[in-house]
């Protein structure tokens, strides 16, 4: 271990703190923070949580007291152990794991008043459409909203978007997230706040006709090379040029469409196939074509039903209630 440490620290990649009156003298860090972001990408989330829980239980063995004098750092360990899986699980559509991943945190381990633990359950809860318990876990206790944290905030705006998309809010979820995108500057594009975010900012611009924005959005992604975006991401970013395609009512509609379909399923979330199903399912119904567009909104629904996610339930009835017969 010595002799890897100090292979990095030659090659900088690491560097060591030497200020003889720091707390932190003789620890390691990254050189820089997208070194730290690179190294930690390529870790799954999974083995992000087994490490993060190695190094907790390690400093709870070492320092004394069950490691009282870092009990903050033991926490922070904890907690990034937690949202890693949970956010694992959202990316998967196993919703009802994350969610149970979540309250053994806050019920179990004791670590409900951290800010970003509360934002991850409110952020849940929204998805699913129970805004009565994200708003709760959004009011927090006190005045711990304060933070700056650039991810607390982010994580904020995301609940407050998903929030206001199951209240049929369109301009306000475009605007809370909006406000998480900003952020895409610190905690990078590819973060899970700007794969979660982006999408919905695109989806809801859409519903409220307002091309411009979509396309400011467009202009976001291109801006990125290819090997910076996470696939959801560009897939994301093709569905929403086959919504424009769809409202200019160009030829290459369904082309467009059954593309990106294709691509959902290979590169995105259950959450985010089943919208893109009910978009290509308004795209057939408006053509006439019952069939295939009561087969997509089946699929959707089913998807929706497994997430246990209302508000795409409630989308794929209203469509069902517009008149395409959807099989039982």
């Amino acid at each position: 271990m010595r002799a890897a440490l100090a292979d990095l620290t030659r090659r900088e990649v690491l560097v060591v703190s030497a200020d003889p009156l720091s707390p932190e003298r003789g620890s390691y860090q990254f050189a820089q923070h997208m070194l730290r972001q690179v190294a930690y990408e390529t870790l799954s989330r999974r083995d992000r949580k087994a490490r993060h829980l190695t190094v907790a239980a390690q400093l709870r063995a070492t320092f004394p007291n069950d490691g009282e004098e870092v009990a903050d750092v033991i926490a922070s360990h904890y907690l990034d152990a937690v949202t890693n899986v949970a956010q694992a699980l959202l990316m998967t559509g196993d919703w009802d794991t994350a969610e149970a991943e979540l309250a053994q945190a806050v019920d179990a381990d004791g670590l409900g008043d951290i800010e970003f633990l509360a934002c991850t359950r409110a952020w849940v809860a929204a998805l699913r459409g129970d805004t009565s318990a994200a708003q709760g876990a959004l009011a927090g206790p006190g005045d711990q909203w304060a933070t700056e944290d650039p991810q607390d905030r982010a994580y904020i705006a995301v609940a407050e978007a998903f929030t206001a998309a199951a209240r049929r809010q369109p301009a306000a979820a475009l605007r809370h997230a909006r406000a998480a995108l900003d952020r895409a500057s610190v905690l990078g594009i590819s973060h899970e706040v700007s794969r979660w975010a982006w999408p919905l900012a695109a989806r809801s611009a859409h519903d409220l006709a307002d091309t411009a924005t979509v396309a400011g959005l467009l202009v976001l992604l291109d801006g990125y090379q290819p090997g910076q975006l996470a696939p959801m991401l560009r897939t994301e970013r093709d569905l929403a040029r086959a919504r424009l395609i769809v409202a200019k009512g160009d030829s290459g509609a369904d082309v467009a469409l059954t593309a990106a379909i294709a691509e959902l399923r290979q590169h995105s979330t259950p959450y985010h196939l089943a919208h893109g199903l009910l978009d290509h399912a308004a795209y057939l119904a408006s053509r006439g074509e019952g069939a295939p567009a009561a087969a997509a909104i089946a699929e959707a629904r089913d998807i929706a039903a497994q997430l246990g996610c209302q508000p795409l339930l409630d989308r794929a009835a209203s469509m069902t209630a517009a008149g395409t017969q959807v099989p039982a």
